[in-house]
């Protein structure tokens, strides 16, 4: 009796399953149909690119994503994206906006800062900044003047002025990376403006020094000229005028020694060292003798007449 009692109860719940099933079933089949999703394409970051990147086409990737109104500012076009800079870091899949890329010459001068170089304002006049005629993209060379320094009494360090740097590219004047941007605004340049210069890592600490001690004074370089000269820089004695003490009598009767000889120290031709050149040698083209490098390296300041540099430019003392 138990036996068939139970059966009848599994009977009845596997009817029961059946039926719940049979409904479940049909009322899905009163359900709408789906509708299908549009898509759309977008353009993404294939990998993570990090800030002040250049763009270029294999970090970008195209993908699929339901076309939604959140997707309405990315950018969709390669040419919008490739060949433009990251302001900010951007993540992978990430999608491209006009406010996370900037073009090379808008307004961030670290791009334009180049590799090993650092970028270093300096205040100049119009005295000391070609007559504030300078405009970013231009080359100068960069004079130091140090002023005479007494300790005790003593002279330590005479008037002096020394070509510093040259070829140093400018970025900026004032706030104006372009030179377009200069002319529009030349008629409004204020007395004393900022000169921002791109000057290699290693010799940042000479522009600060002689800036903070001295005078920097500012000398435009020809269109397409990148030679470099070496110069020895010069002390107010090399350029001072003596006075002239007029000879007596007894010392305009009295021959020289070697007429051949005297100079006049107010009189100088320059000359470049040139690959293989010795003093000797210079005094020999200009001279016509030997012994007159004596007088080549007095005028230069030399202490040994075999240390001369290619592209250094010497005082040549003209001969009566």
């Amino acid at each position: 009796m138990k036996s068939t009692e139970q059966k009848l109860v599994l009977i009845s719940f596997v009817l029961a399953a059946i039926a719940a099933v049979a409904v479940f079933v049909y009322l899905r089949t009163l359900k709408e149909p789906e509708k299908e999703v549009p898509l759309t394409k977008i353009l993404v970051a294939a990998d993570v690119i990090p800030p002040r990147t250049l763009i270029k086409r294999n970090m970008i990737r195209e993908i699929e994503v339901e076309d939604n109104p959140i997707f309405a500012d990315y950018l969709r076009d390669y040419s919008q994206i490739e060949g433009k800079y990251t302001r900010e870091t951007i993540l992978k899949n990430e999608g491209f906006h006009h406010d996370k890329l900037l073009d090379a010459l808008e307004t961030e001068l670290s791009l334009r800062v180049r590799e090993n170089h650092r970028a270093i304002s300096i205040s100049v006049l119009g005295s000391t900044g070609v007559s504030q005629l300078i405009k970013p993209g231009d080359f100068v060379d960069i004079v130091a003047t140090f002023d005479e320094k007494t300790e005790d009494s003593e002279i330590v360090r005479y008037d002096s002025s020394k070509m510093l740097l040259q070829n140093i590219e400018v970025l900026a004047i004032d706030k104006l990376l372009n030179r377009d941007e200069t002319e529009k605004s030349s008629e409004n340049v204020p007395s004393m403006f900022l000169v921002t210069l791109s000057v290699a890592a290693t010799d940042v600490e000479k522009i600060v020094l002689a800036d903070n001690i001295g005078n920097i004074t500012l000398a435009l370089r020809p269109l397409k000229d990148d030679s470099v000269i070496e110069t020895q820089g010069v002390i107010w004695k090399e350029i001072s005028i003596p006075a002239y003490d007029e000879p007596s009598q007894t010392d305009a009767d009295t021959p020289c020694e070697d007429d051949n000889n005297a100079t006049n120290s107010t009189e100088y031709i320059n000359y470049t060292v040139k690959s293989g050149d010795t003093l000797v040698k210079i005094s020999r083209e200009f001279y016509g003798n030997d012994e007159n490098y004596k007088l080549i390296m007095e005028a230069n300041n030399i202490e040994d007449p075999n240390i001369i540099i290619t592209g250094q430019v010497l005082k040549i003392p003209v001969l009566n």
